[in-house]
């Protein structure tokens, strides 16, 4: 037995939302808050739109400069009308991206843990 999508929209497109989200970069990037784990991830990310909006702009800049062929670790330009921001979004590690920072930008602060020792001379 197979089931039928008996949504309006099934003839025109799979979801119709996310083109809503490809419009609005920002509902778009918000909208996978619930994979930064910790407190400390969630406020790192929330200041971060910009940048990783940037770096989805240089990837496309990049695979639009390859040309056809694409260039290693970049999509070919047949995948650029294919990928989105969403897309882009869908396929990032969060957690490792947020765990290979170095950790003054995490917010850890190390000092905090190991106190400075004085040296006293007799």
């Amino acid at each position: 037995m197979t089931m039928q999508n008996d949504s309006p929209w099934s003839s025109w497109m799979d979801n119709p939302y996310m083109a809503i989200l490809e419009e609005s970069p920002g509902a778009a990037y918000f909208s996978y808050a619930d994979q930064w784990s910790s407190p400390a991830q969630q406020q790192y990310y929330q200041n971060q739109f910009q940048n990783v909006y940037n770096q989805y702009l240089g990837t496309l800049g990049t695979a639009l400069r390859s040309g056809a062929s694409g260039t290693e670790g970049a999509p070919s330009i047949s995948d650029i009308g294919q990928m989105g921001f969403t897309d882009y979004l869908g396929g990032m590690d969060w957690t490792d991206r947020y765990t290979s920072l170095p950790p003054t930008m995490r917010g850890d602060y190390t000092s905090s843990y190991n106190p400075r020792t004085r040296q006293i001379y007799f």
